[in-house]
């Protein structure tokens, strides 16, 4: 599947054209997102049918600095929920798969560990190394992660809990596991931010022609239309 920054050239004139237009704080606070965001901490969402918790999850990630989300959408009660991203999926890179086989192979190939969210084997979330490339892999509010994909799973991580309960919210669920796994490659790391100047400049337009009022409009007539 196509990566979604493609769609962004990451074009210097686009990038001139539009930065006049956003006042300096919003410039700052652009900056500011690019140094913490990341590619090599992903989140999978295993068939959930509550658009409120995908809606919260994709929320997190935005906050926490993870730019990519992986949907499987496979869940035949998947439904519209009240709650929504604040506008947070604006900011990411969304796949969306039919099958979650398609997704891990994907994620594989590119590199990622798949760390299944799931009781059975799994270790302590604060014994895992998320310097490198790392894909947490959520199932769904009743059945959990799906066969399929915990056949493609490297390993299983659980969050420690304290309580008669043995899971949380899903939505809660994938907030803390991305609290640990942001602290963990800053410690190791010195930041989890990490992109490339490609990816940088490429999130840059993005993030511009998201701040700017009829951007699109603006670009055309600046000769600069996609």
């Amino acid at each position: 599947m196509t990566d979604p920054t493609m769609t962004e050239t990451g074009d210097p004139r686009i990038i001139d054209t539009l930065q006049p237009l956003i006042t300096s704080r919003r410039l700052g606070r652009i900056e500011s997102v690019l140094d913490h965001r990341t590619y090599n901490l992903t989140m999978v969402l295993d068939g959930l049918y509550d658009t409120g918790n995908i809606s919260a999850v994709l929320r997190s990630c935005d906050s926490f600095g993870v730019q990519r989300v992986n949907l499987v959408m496979t869940s035949a009660r998947y439904k519209v929920g009240r709650r929504v991203s604040t506008g947070a999926h604006k900011w990411l890179d969304i796949h969306r798969y039919d099958d979650p086989v398609t997704c891990a192979k994907e994620l594989k190939t590119a590199g990622y560990t798949l760390l299944a969210t799931h009781l059975d084997g799994a270790v302590p979330i604060d014994e895992i190394d998320f310097s490198k490339p790392t894909a947490l892999v959520l199932g769904n509010e009743h059945a959990g992660v799906c066969p399929e994909m915990l056949e493609m799973c490297d390993a299983s991580v659980i969050i420690p809990m304290r309580g008669f309960a043995q899971s949380f919210n899903v939505s809660v669920a994938a907030a803390i596991s991305m609290y640990h796994a942001v602290q963990d490659r800053a410690a190791r790391l010195g930041q989890s931010g990490d992109l490339t100047d490609d990816q940088r400049q490429r999130l840059r337009e993005r993030f511009y022609r998201r701040s700017v009022r009829r951007s699109d409009v603006l670009l055309q007539e600046a000769g600069l239309a996609d």
